[in-house]
């Protein structure tokens, strides 16, 4: 790890600060209308979208990239177990636990 790199890294962690903390330290002095405070509800489904979809169906990385081609792509099976799970208990825990178990076997099964 550089000194370049560093500096750059602590730029850009005070930039994404000084933007994350103009709203925060903003409303005192100023309103935003209403349609986009409404608006602000939808980025963070729509920001966890635009992480998770490719990371499912596009790419080999991780599991598969590590030990190697299989025929059917765990990642789907996995997610749509681990969703499954989100719907049953709306918890945290065990949406991931049903999500790795069953990406790994899944994978597992096929080798």
């Amino acid at each position: 790890m550089t000194q370049e790199f560093i500096i750059i890294v602590a730029l850009a962690g005070l930039v994404t600060l000084a933007l994350k903390s103009a709203f925060i330290e903003g409303q005192h002095y100023f309103t935003l209308p209403k349609w986009f405070v409404d608006a602000l509800e939808f980025v963070p489904p729509a920001v966890l979208c635009a992480l998770i979809i490719p990371g499912i169906f596009k790419g080999e990385v991780g599991l598969i990239a590590a030990f190697g081609a299989v025929t059917i792509d765990p990642k789907p099976i996995a997610a749509a177990v681990a969703a499954l799970a989100f719907f049953m208990t709306k918890k945290t825990i065990p949406t991931l636990t049903a999500g790795m178990a069953s990406l790994y076997l899944v994978y597992w099964l096929q080798i």
